[in-house]
């Protein structure tokens, strides 16, 4: 299996989880079951997407800055948290980082699955 299918599978069985979860706690409420599916999808679909938007926005190096005067700080209060015993440049950093960085595109599409099954689950709720 190919590694994005898997990183997508495994982001949808994520979100299987959460909206377990919430359905759980929704029917422990004594919510009606249409409710607590809607809720549980939409729940998933905004965890999801609110996660992929952010891993998104980093990989497109917005916290680079930020992350690398926290590193710096650091290295300079704790000098032995260096690697290799000397200071890395702005530039080797994002460099580094860049080649860290996971896609994005698993979360946002089983995000997005997520959120057309809870506007079904709420076109429901409201028929019902």
């Amino acid at each position: 299996m190919k590694e994005k299918q898997r990183d997508f599978l495994l982001n949808l069985l994520i979100g299987l989880v959460i909206s377990a979860a919430v359905f759980a706690l929704n029917m422990s409420r004594q919510y009606g079951a249409a409710r607590s599916v809607c809720d549980g999808f939409f729940v998933a679909s905004v965890f999801l997407l609110g996660i992929g938007g952010i891993r998104g926005v980093r990989n497109k190096g917005a916290f680079d800055v930020t992350g690398f005067g926290v590193k710096s700080a650091l290295e300079t209060a704790l000098p032995f948290l260096r690697r290799d015993g000397k200071s890395e440049t702005m530039d080797e950093y994002r460099q580094r980082k860049a080649a860290e960085r996971k896609s994005s595109k698993g979360l946002l599409l089983a995000g997005a699955v997520y959120l057309v099954l809870s506007l079904i689950a709420f076109a429901v709720y409201r028929a019902v």
